[in-house]
């Protein structure tokens, strides 16, 4: 089969595009014909050798893949071979086939496309796990989103939306702020504001912002300690900025505000432990009602940017270089 391979642990610059042999089906597994893989920082970290966790040399990369079921291992019941499925893998999705854990396979209906499935586990099962699981979001509350217009940002402004809150989007610029204000948010600002946390707060009656998703970190999260409102929920999704906050524990006492790491993989077997099995049903529980939101026209995604195989390395330079707002794919087979 075709398959991008790391090689080395020195970057996606040196990602290869290479003939392979399939991967072997594994107990408990189920193997995939994939259509779409999704690109993501976490990826790019991963073939750098600087995620937590590293695959054995060489490996394919690739860990949210959408396409059909060929082959079931036998103690599988839920999954079956011509089935459309959406899935989370520990890796191996830039190739036409893959295989993964069927408690992280998760079936979709017709009426969801294979490009807008790709994105459902992670890309808004993050936010939904961070809003719903981690914040318990209630509806008429204010939700804040830095990055609002990137890959997950904007899936956070709107199922934040969807859940009845008060929308605020943060940008780096007003084409991006135009971007999310069209996917849901009330209002947007570009993250070069002055004093842009503590004005945030003035505006919103003084009291600040109920919720703030934080995908970026470094001055976004400083913004984010001047915003939130007593009893406020400031959510840890990652690092894009590239800089890590430290949380100045004096200030959560004194405001009585709560920092909160959201990590999906724990929810999906990538942490020391492996606890896949133990949150496989509220896993199943999410797909189903965002496959519900998108089939019901709820729920409505932008098509996401799409590269071959081949233009892998050329997607991650449009990721790194921020050319495109919202997700990006790497489109494996044309095949229906």
């Amino acid at each position: 089969m075709r398959a991008i391979v790391c090689e080395a642990y020195t970057g996606y610059q040196d990602l290869k595009l290479r003939d392979v042999a399939p991967p072997p089906l594994r107990p408990g597994c189920v193997r995939i014909a994939v259509k779409y893989c999704c690109v993501g920082f976490g990826t790019s970290l991963i073939v750098a050798g600087r995620y937590q966790r590293k695959p054995p040399l060489p490996f394919v990369p690739g860990t949210e893949v959408s396409g059909v079921v060929t082959e079931v291992a036998p103690e599988v019941s839920h999954l079956a071979v011509g089935d459309r499925v959406a899935g989370i893998i520990d890796w191996g999705g830039y190739a036409e086939e893959a295989v993964g854990t069927a408690d992280t396979v998760w079936k979709i209906p017709e009426a969801v496309p294979f490009d807008l499935a790709c994105l459902l586990p992670a890309a808004y099962g993050t936010p939904w796990a961070a809003l719903h699981w981690r914040a318990h979001l209630q509806a008429g509350e204010t939700v804040l989103v830095f990055g609002a217009a990137g890959g997950v940002g904007r899936c956070a402004v709107e199922l934040a939306r969807l859940a009845g809150a008060h929308v605020i989007a943060v940008a780096r610029d007003e084409a991006r702020i135009q971007v999310a204000l069209e996917h849901g948010a009330h209002e947007g600002w570009r993250s070069d504001t002055p004093d842009l946390g503590r004005m945030l707060k003035e505006r919103h009656g003084g009291r600040g912002i109920n919720v703030i998703f934080d995908p970026v970190g470094g001055q976004c999260f400083e913004h984010a300690m001047k915003a939130v409102a007593p009893e406020g929920r400031i959510l840890v999704i990652g690092f894009a900025g590239g800089t890590i906050p430290q949380v100045p524990a004096n200030l959560l006492l004194v405001k009585n505000v709560a920092v909160i790491g959201v990590n999906l993989g724990l929810y999906t077997g990538w942490t020391p432990g492996d606890e896949r099995q133990t949150h496989a049903p509220k896993m199943r529980d999410m797909i189903n009602q965002l496959s519900a939101l998108v089939a019901q026209g709820q729920l409505r995604p932008a098509p996401p940017t799409a590269f071959s195989l081949e233009h892998t390395v050329d997607a991650f330079d449009a990721l790194v270089e921020r050319r495109h707002t919202g997700r990006m794919l790497i489109r494996v087979s044309d095949q229906p």
